[in-house]
Parts: C-alpha cells; structure tokens; sequence
C-alpha cells in the first residue's frame, strides 16, 4: 500500500473510533443511549412492548454503535491465550424492513484492545475488524427481539510506536462470528448485551478448513454491550 493509502487508511479508522469513543465511555459509567426516534416506545408493566413488538428503523437508515467488550478471551498460537478488553464499534445499514423485522448489512466493525493504555506511544493494540469476504452474510433482527449480527472476522496488531497494521489471521471465508441478542426491548440497541454463539476459528488469510489450512488460534467468546451512537 502507498504512503497517501496508509495515510488515508489509517484516517479512516481513527474517525470511526472516534466515532464512538464518546458512546463507549459513557456506556462505561452506565449513562444509557436514547437510540433513535425508532427505539422510543412506551414499557407496560411487564417490561413488554403493548404491541409485542419492538419498533424497527426504515431502509435506508445507517445505526453507528459503540461496543464495549471486557474479559475476551483470545487464542493465537505464537502468543497463548489472552484476556483483553475491547472498545469500538460497529456501523449497520437496514437492506431490508418489514413488521416481521429487518435485514442489516456490517458495513464497518472493528474494535481494539490497548495492552498498555499507560504508555501512548508504545506497545500493541489488538485488533478485531470486519473482513473483505466477498460473500458477507446479512444480518437480522425479528420484530420480536430476536437479533443476530454476522461479522466476517480479521485478527490485526497495530505498533503503536509506528501505527503500523499487521494482519495476523482471518476467520474462514465461509463462516463468520455471529453475535446474538435476545429478548431485545429496543432497535437500534440501548446497552444491548450481544453474545458470540459459538467459537471461531482462524487461519492465516486466505486459509480455510476445506483447504485443510492451520488453526492459528479463535476467538472463545465475546460478550459485548452495544449503544446506539447518535
């Protein structure tokens, strides 16, 4: 890549971040998002929307949210197992809006993890982004709270010292993270826990278990809070 690439690059991921940096830190202090005008509907008693559903955004809308992500347990082979926090965000588009509910495209998803939030210029962040599979999968939501967000994933180290990007592995180009929320009271989401369904595998990019490719490591969980980032 070019200078002017990595530059326009590298510009492009500190806006997203700070994009969200705002809405991950108030998520931290337990300060709760109004979402959108979508999200706004009256509780009855029960905690239940009257109409037992939620109310979903039109086609055509963007949701920009902040995650944060504590305690994630990550595998690679050449580094063991770790433990880290993540902080970031992901940005949806609706394709697709219905009563019964939506369909989203991960336009963008990418979070870090500062192993030495003390010292700024050094030291790795880890990174976990969306991946250039040319066959990303849509993701969904029901209008009865049910949501599922599939991410093709890169696993990336950035020296701080340099801001240089180092992609380490990918999960398989025919598989993905799918990160799950149940009992959803809100869309777009107010401090919405989402959980990983099951493990995912890397390989070194391009790899991939029909191609009998080494397991260079996975992610073991994600349990992550999402804000809507107005």
């Amino acid at each position: 890549m070019s200078e002017r690439g990595m530059a326009s690059a590298e510009s492009d991921r500190r806006g997203f971040l700070r994009g969200t940096a705002a809405a991950v830190a108030a998520a931290g202090t337990g300060v709760l998002f109004s979402g959108s005008a979508y999200a706004v509907q009256a509780y009855s008693q029960t905690g239940k929307i009257a109409s037992g559903k939620i109310p979903l955004p039109p086609v055509g809308t963007n949701i920009p949210c902040s995650m944060y992500a504590a305690n994630v347990p990550l595998k690679l082979n050449a580094l063991g197992a770790l433990t880290l926090d993540f902080k970031g965000g992901i940005n949806l588009h609706v394709r697709s809006s219905n009563t019964d509910g939506l369909t989203l495209e991960v336009v963008e998803f990418r979070v870090e993890a500062d192993t030495s939030p003390s010292t700024p210029n050094s030291g790795t962040v880890f990174v976990l982004k969306r991946s250039n599979a040319s066959l990303a999968p849509l993701s969904t939501v029901t209008a009865d709270g049910q949501a599922f967000l599939r991410i093709p994933l890169t696993v990336a180290t950035v020296d701080k010292a340099t801001e240089q990007e180092t992609v380490i592995a990918s999960s398989d180009p025919a598989k993905y993270a799918t990160l799950s929320a149940q009992n959803t009271k809100a869309f777009p989401p107010v401090n919405q826990h989402y959980g990983l369904r099951e493990p995912v595998a890397f390989y070194a990019p391009g790899g991939s278990a029909e191609q009998g490719s080494e397991v260079l490591g996975g992610l073991e969980g994600f349990d992550v809070i999402v804000n809507h980032a107005q």
